[in-house]
């Protein structure tokens, strides 16, 4: 496991779970973008996603600005 997504509509804890080639950017404004082999590029809101949980994921494949 890469990292995991949670958002708003989640029902579990679980969230999206992205594999290790994955890789997200966090803007400034908030907004989150995910770029995925299976999912393809996702956009979140700033107020829909919750949480970005990850370990041991490449600091190339993580921005945060």
């Amino acid at each position: 496991m890469a990292f995991t997504v949670h958002t708003a509509e989640d029902a579990t804890p679980a969230g999206l779970v992205f594999g290790d080639d994955d890789d997200f950017h966090i803007f400034p404004s908030g907004v989150l973008r995910v770029r995925s082999k299976t999912y393809g590029t996702r956009v979140y809101s700033p107020g829909f996603w919750q949480l970005v949980e990850y370990k041991k994921h490449p600091d190339y494949k993580k921005t945060i600005e």
